[in-house]
């Protein structure tokens, strides 16, 4: 499968949006920790969106060299499957 970035562009834009309409606290005082609230529920929103995007596509057609411990190569490995990023 591949990527999914129109998913991507909409929990970005999401989580923009909650951010932006978020309301102003009713005491004025409250505005600096508001804001640093904001901040910290959208890069969380953002890393979120990242990580479900990053893990969304098919990791395919993986080749390795084989080695023992005396780092001396004893083969090659070939993924035969599809696999994820966990």
């Amino acid at each position: 499968m591949a990527l999914q970035t129109t998913a991507l562009q909409n929990e970005i834009k999401a989580a923009f949006k909650k951010a932006k309409d978020t309301p102003p606290p009713e005491d004025p005082d409250d505005a600096d920790q508001l804001q640093e609230d904001i901040l910290t529920d959208l890069a969380a929103d953002l890393a979120a969106a990242i990580l479900a995007f990053v893990r969304s596509g098919d990791v395919v057609g993986v080749k390795t060299d084989v080695q023992v411990d005396t780092n001396t190569g004893v083969g090659q490995g070939t993924q035969t499957g599809v696999g994820r990023v966990q």
